[in-house]
């Protein structure tokens, strides 16, 4: 008899709770100072972290993610170790950003994608 093993351990229907799950998670794994799924306009979707933070990670996350040159970044984010990853979803664009981490925040990143196309594809 096989058994499934279910990774998850914090479950909801509701799209919201599922993409603050799955972004809480990805925070304590990655180690991340915070970590924000944003449109793109620059507008939180969902976030764990320092909500301030948090915030303006969101606001910024478009400009960081299509500039090729760089953007100057304001106070709280100045000095930061930033990455922005653009996705794209049922033609809609957005950006999962993210602050600080460990050595394996790329591969974390990656899987945080997977989760958050997973999430807004089924809600």
């Amino acid at each position: 008899m096989r058994f499934l093993l279910e990774r998850r351990h914090r479950r909801s229907a509701d799209r919201k709770t599922a993409l603050r799950f799955q972004l809480e998670h990805s925070k304590a794994c990655g180690s991340l100072e915070a970590i924000v799924l944003a449109d793109l306009d620059g507008l939180e979707i969902s976030s764990a972290g320092d909500s301030s933070l948090c915030r303006e990670l969101a606001a910024y996350a478009p400009l960081v993610g299509q500039s090729v040159f760089g953007v100057p970044l304001p106070p709280l984010l100045q000095g930061a170790d930033l990455e922005v990853r653009p996705l794209k979803l049922h033609g809609r664009s957005y950006f999962l950003a993210c602050l600080g981490g460990s050595a394996a925040r790329d591969l974390l990143l990656r899987d945080s994608i997977t989760g958050v196309s997973r999430i807004l594809a089924t809600n």
